[in-house]
């Protein structure tokens, strides 16, 4: 299994077989990537994408960057299966990622009924910070994009520090 960043050939690939909210995923973290706000992470397994995850070159939460300033932002973790270490190395190369960035941390926000994601993080070193939740509010989409539900989930978060201090 390999991390990396995704490359302009991925995109097609990545496509094949998914369905619409997956679809619709990709091609917007891929323009998010190309638009230099994120980079986008997929694990491989030969040529099968098993899990992803963006990391955002800044907070999307205000509070956050309110607070703690600009930083990097791990978002929408995904692996399968579970249990066989994707998401360990989808946070790692998230990390090494925002180290050469020149980042000195990186957050996460984590639902609070999410329990295996959180065990996850804190066991990688990950610490909820100390101004309580952040809501996370985002839109359900059709497969052309189409918001049809608004979410708003109150969520931990967490961050780490990446310079070992």
């Amino acid at each position: 299994m390999t991390v990396r960043q995704v490359q302009s050939g991925d995109l097609p690939r990545l496509l094949v077989g998914a369905g619409p909210r997956d679809r619709f995923h990709h091609v917007e973290r891929a323009g998010m990537q190309e638009r230099g706000e994120a980079t986008y992470l997929v694990a491989w397994d030969g040529d099968l994408p098993c899990g992803r995850g963006t990391m955002f070159h800044r907070s999307k939460y205000e509070r956050v960057r309110d607070l703690l300033g600009d930083f990097p932002e791990l978002n929408g973790l995904e692996a399968v299966p579970r249990g066989r270490g994707i998401g360990t190395r989808l946070v790692a190369a998230a990390e090494a990622r925002a180290t050469t960035l020149g980042a000195a941390r990186i957050g996460l926000a984590v639902e609070h009924g999410n329990v295996d994601a959180r065990r996850l993080y804190e066991r990688l070193g990950y610490v909820e910070w100390e101004h309580g939740d952040v809501v996370d509010r985002w839109f359900e989409r059709d497969g052309s994009g189409t918001a049809v539900r608004e979410h708003a989930d109150p969520c931990s978060y967490l961050v780490k520090n990446l310079t070992g201090r």
